[in-house]
């Protein structure tokens, strides 16, 4: 694929990108029952239906089940449980109740509202609610949670299952985990990720920002972002995509073998990246800061229409490769000796 290709193709997933937004603001704006697009957020049951209120604790024995939790509006913390059984404690009100279902494999937790779809948007913060759940270390299941307006904290976890944790505008805390691999998303949120052991990871935000830390295993690394800002750093990984349409890129203490950038308008900041290959492509946004290495390591190759580029001169070969590609934007790199 040629450098005129991968610009039009950008501006292409740009204007859809912005697209997405526009319509989500408009789902938001006609109260659009989300009901619809998953079963996670079954709300708007029976107005007329009475909900006892009171404090519910489920003691499970953990036999490597999957954990399903579906919740509207009610955050969940999730830690290791002190002995080999799944805790999960919750509060049933008369506007909003859960329902519990346990089958062989997995248990499932979903959020309910008892008044209309309609008023429960309204009055969401009316409902707000606590979830919490504690899990044996070395559980062999996997842990699924989507929110609709609902925080999420994950911490302490050793289990075999994999993580998928979405949520529309709750933020998402994961830290110091164990698990096989990694999936996060928002809409609004901020996503914060630190200290996992896994087999790979993938972060997605429209507006939130993304936040990657302390990570050592080298592992696969997707994070994208339509306007947030994506901050990895101590990161070590192995294949590495950052891409956004706004949103400002900034990469600290970051390695592997190759990291593809790719934005509009955003921004790359690096700070001593060391990676055998770096690829950006922009319209507008610029690439500055320090990599690893000597200039003579480095095989550059550039094109620009009309941004200043610092690296025009480079004439050196080398092992390592920088391809970076724009329209105005500009290109100025340092290299750490």
């Amino acid at each position: 694929m040629n450098k005129k290709t991968k610009t039009a193709l950008i501006v292409a997933l740009s204007l859809f990108g912005a697209g997405i937004i526009i319509c989500f603001c408009i789902l938001i704006s006609v109260h659009f029952d989300y009901s619809k697009l998953a079963d996670s957020f079954r709300v708007g049951v029976n107005s007329e239906e009475k909900v006892e209120a009171e404090h519910v604790d489920k003691d499970i024995e953990a036999n490597g089940q999957d954990l399903i939790f579906n919740l509207s509006s009610a955050d969940i913390t999730v830690t290791p449980s002190e002995d080999d059984m799944i805790h999960i404690s919750y509060d049933n009100t008369e506007d909003s109740y859960f329902e519990f279902d346990e089958k062989s494999g997995s248990i499932t937790l979903t959020q309910k509202g008892t008044r209309d779809f309609f008023l429960w948007t309204i009055n969401v913060q009316d409902t707000e609610g606590k979830v919490t759940v504690s899990i044996p270390v070395g559980h062999k299941g996997a842990l699924k949670i989507d929110g609709a307006s609902s925080d999420t904290s994950v911490t302490g976890l050793d289990v075999g299952g994999k993580f998928n944790i979405f949520s529309v505008s709750g933020e998402v805390f994961i830290q110091n985990c164990a698990c096989k691999t990694l999936e996060a998303g928002t809409t609004s949120g901020e996503i914060k990720l630190v200290s996992l052991n896994t087999g790979s990871i993938k972060a997605n935000t429209v507006s939130g920002g993304i936040e990657l830390s302390d990570i050592s295993k080298s592992i696969p690394v997707t994070l994208a972002s339509t306007s947030g800002e994506v901050y990895a750093e101590n990161v070590k990984t192995k294949d590495m995509g950052v891409h956004t349409v706004s949103g400002k890129m900034s990469l600290k203490n970051v390695s592997g073998q190759t990291v593809s950038l790719s934005s509009t308008s955003g921004s790359v900041l690096l700070d001593g990246a060391d990676f055998g290959e770096i690829d950006f492509d922009t319209v507008s946004g610029d690439i500055r800061g320090s990599v690893v290495g000597k200039a003579e390591d480095y095989s550059v190759f550039t094109d620009t229409v009309s941004g200043s580029n610092g690296l025009s001169s480079h004439k050196e070969r080398g092992e390592r490769t920088l391809d970076f590609s724009s329209v105005s934007g500009s290109f100025d790199i340092e290299f750490e000796n």
